[in-house]
């Protein structure tokens, strides 16, 4: 058995939203195996029906690649499953040698909103606004991160003998990752990306190299932060795709006034066949984008 394996990691895959073809999974396909990759985790937000579509697509890549492949769950994969379905995907320990991967999901406590917001008045916008209004916790959102952030500090604390973990979560570990805005309703958004609590844990475990997240759908380069590598990678919607700003770039004709919304932006060319060609010829380098890989001796 070769020693040397290599873990891949990717996040918001959106694989109903993003409409990928057969041909275009096959080629994500092709890419793990062309780089070698020996265990691919999703780190979350895979689709909107975790039975239905992430299940067995997850179990399908397996068997046709003979890669190992794990995820933990997002907001969107939780549509749908109970307190005790979301608890039973939590928490995962993976053994390469030496080092543990850790994966689990995250959650948030309105600590990234920075105006002043009662909780109760929050609670009442997730409920009209949010995306997660479709997901029923046993407990509100406080007591829900309060209950993770124990159980993650249990699991962490008994990795003792692990010279190195590497973490997989979906949501937010950290306020440098939040982008702000001055625009108020957009900005209580901010109030359901996640927790620096998660960060105040990490740092109790030095032997943690690396945390990978998604959810934001903002790529950023690895950040380094009290000693801690940050790879926010995620591959996000369509619409904001990097391949979207480079063909506006390479057809400037199509360019619409709104350029600032991504949306209309993206509505304007989807149907288009020069961006379809486009989408085909750079899908590559865009899943590439999105991997977060470790080689693990």
């Amino acid at each position: 058995m070769n020693d040397s394996q290599k873990l891949a990691i990717i996040s918001d895959f959106h694989m109903d939203i993003n409409q990928f073809t057969p041909p275009e999974l096959d080629l994500f396909k092709k890419i793990l195996l062309k780089e070698k990759v020996t265990h691919l985790h999703f780190a979350g937000d895979m689709s909107n029906d975790f039975y239905g579509l992430t299940v067995p697509y997850l179990v399908e890549l397996s068997a046709e690649t003979g890669i190992v492949v794990t995820s933990n769950l997002g907001n969107h994969d939780m549509v749908g499953l109970t307190e005790n379905e979301i608890e039973a995907n939590d928490f995962q320990i993976f053994w390469f040698g030496q080092t543990a991967f850790v994966s689990f999901a995250g959650w948030y406590d309105y600590s990234f909103l920075k105006g002043k917001m009662s909780q109760k008045k929050l609670e009442n916008f997730k409920k009209n606004f949010y995306f997660d209004r479709k997901i029923h916790r046993a407990l509100d959102d406080i007591l829900t991160t309060e209950k993770i952030c124990q159980q993650l500090n249990d699991v962490l604390s008994g990795l003792t003998h692990a010279k190195r973990i590497i973490v997989s979560m979906h949501f937010v570990p950290h306020h440098q990752f939040i982008i702000n805005t001055r625009y108020e309703k957009f900005e209580k958004f901010n109030a359901f990306l996640g927790s620096d609590r998660f960060h105040e844990i990490f740092m109790r475990f030095p032997n943690i190299s690396d945390v990978v997240f998604g959810h934001i759908h903002h790529r950023y380069e690895p950040r380094k932060i009290k000693g801690i590598i940050y790879h926010a990678r995620p591959l996000g919607y369509t619409y904001e795709w990097q391949m979207v700003d480079r063909f506006f770039h390479t057809y400037p004709t199509y360019q619409i006034p709104e350029m600032y919304h991504l949306r209309k932006r993206y509505n304007a060319i989807k149907n288009e066949s020069a961006w379809l060609k486009f989408r085909q010829s750079h899908l590559k380098k865009e899943f590439l984008s999105a991997l977060t890989l470790f080689e693990i001796n």
